[in-house]
């Protein structure tokens, strides 16, 4: 998962130090889908509910199969050691800004 507001001005810094070579552009980590659905209900709506997918329910709603991988972000971590950790990133990017709004739920 990538955080543009985060990587977008690392993309013009690469470009800066005139950096070559093959880069994930993405940060470092994972996340889970529960994970992010559990930082909604903490920073934006608390009363959020959701109900789980099984494997088999899901596969007859999706196209493709799902691929849950992790990107190796470390060439990237290790030349801009400020980039965050995915959940890091995205409570300080999408999460903290929006805290106790009506984005993606009911306003408060």
């Amino acid at each position: 998962m990538s955080i543009l507001d985060e990587l977008l001005p690392i993309s013009v810094e690469t470009v800066k130090r005139n950096l070559h070579g093959i880069w994930n552009f993405t940060n470092p980590s994972v996340v889970s889908h529960n994970e992010i659905l559990e930082m909604n209900k903490a920073y934006i709506d608390p009363d959020f509910k959701w109900i789980n997918f099984t494997v088999e329910e899901q596969t007859k709603v999706i196209v493709a199969p799902r691929s849950n991988i992790e990107m190796d972000a470390s060439n990237l971590k290790e030349e801009f050691p400020e980039l965050l950790y995915i959940k890091e990133s995205l409570i300080k990017y999408v999460f903290e800004p929006n805290k106790n709004t009506s984005f993606g739920g009911k306003a408060k």
